[in-house]
């Protein structure tokens, strides 16, 4: 039997992957360095405290997945021993994304291939990909896990055998020879995998998609795990991770008597939804609307007055999908 991928085998190929002709120049040319993990930014919060990347089975059943965004039809086909796996992916934008990604109104989410797939406000985590290939009990696969026909692999002649064209294949689908584009499909969702539980120790960068989710993320967490992670916590307002095509919110502006929010202009689900926005000021404030659509342009609320600092949680449907603290530093004490 062959020996299993070491750390440096994996480094050594996916830096020469990463030259090849048909990579370089596009947008998938820095992809070969990471392996992608994405949850909703609850969870994300989760991940951050404990240190560690827990399976779909260890975190549910300890309690810590806030959000679960699979799709149940998916789960039910997919072997145990597969979600008893941390799993990662070799890129992001991955047709199980694009399904998930954002807050869904009621009408986009019946529309959906996966109506119960659902990430609302979806986060990054990007990991050393050699790095992790490199650990004991890691495998990866030519294609998704929650479909058959998958092949597992462990040694470096299996790395270099990936269908790496199709996995990161990041064009339009040609569907003139369907077989050829649901190939493309399977392998777009390769994935690695490790048993159990996986460390944050090859956790490199922590992507949001917008400054108000990076600020939201960094509110989030403990004081002392902001000062942590605080360098590798980004905001990206490119496509290179994120599809963008339903609701969040692009910016925030918060003020003594008023809050501005932006909204993603490009959603494809606009709403309705349920709109609530909680304050605590010293005594909580309660704004809502049940028919709330997300305007193209800035959505203004003014405060029932003007105060020095509060907290204020905004969700849309239940979905937190943003939160922050606001300081009047001009304010004299």
């Amino acid at each position: 039997m062959a020996d299993r991928l070491t750390e440096h085998e994996a480094r050594t190929f996916l830096q020469q992957l990463a030259k090849r002709d048909w990579l370089q120049g596009t947008e998938c040319r820095w992809w070969p360095q990471f392996a992608f993990h994405y949850t909703d930014i609850r969870n994300a919060v989760s991940v951050l405290q404990d240190g560690r990347l827990y399976s779909r089975l260890q975190a549910a059943q300890q309690g810590k997945m806030a959000v679960s965004s699979g799709s149940d039809e998916v789960l039910a086909g997919t072997d145990v021993n597969i979600l008893d796996c941390v799993r990662l992916y070799f890129r992001p934008k991955t047709p199980t994304q694009f399904w998930a990604e954002g807050v869904h109104s009621r009408s986009s989410l019946s529309q959906s291939k996966f109506p119960d797939a659902h990430c609302p406000v979806p986060v990054f985590l990007l990991l050393d990909l050699a790095a992790v290939l490199g650990l004991p009990d890691s495998l990866f696969s030519d294609r998704g896990l929650g479909a058959r026909n998958y092949r597992l692999g462990r040694t470096l002649a299996e790395l270099k055998s990936l269908p790496w064209r199709q996995i990161y294949h990041n064009t339009w689908i040609d569907w003139s020879d369907p077989d050829s584009a649901h190939e493309v499909i399977a392998c777009r969702n390769a994935e690695i995998v490790v048993p159990r539980q996986l460390d944050l120790s090859a956790l490199k960068y922590i992507y949001c998609r917008s400054e108000a989710e990076k600020d939201t993320l960094i509110h989030l967490l403990p004081v002392a795990l902001r000062k942590q992670y605080r360098n590798k916590i980004v905001a990206s307002t490119r496509n290179e991770l994120f599809f963008r095509q339903r609701t969040f919110i692009e910016r925030a502006v918060l003020m003594n008597d008023r809050i501005y929010l932006r909204f993603s202009p490009d959603t494809k689900a606009p709403g309705p939804f349920h709109l609530r926005v909680e304050i605590s000021a010293g005594r909580p404030l309660l704004y809502e609307r049940s028919d709330f659509r997300a305007p193209p342009h800035d959505y203004s609320l003014s405060l029932s007055g003007s105060f020095s600092a509060y907290d204020v949680r905004v969700t849309l449907d239940d979905h937190l999908v943003y939160a922050n603290a606001f300081v009047d530093v001009d304010m004299p004490f």
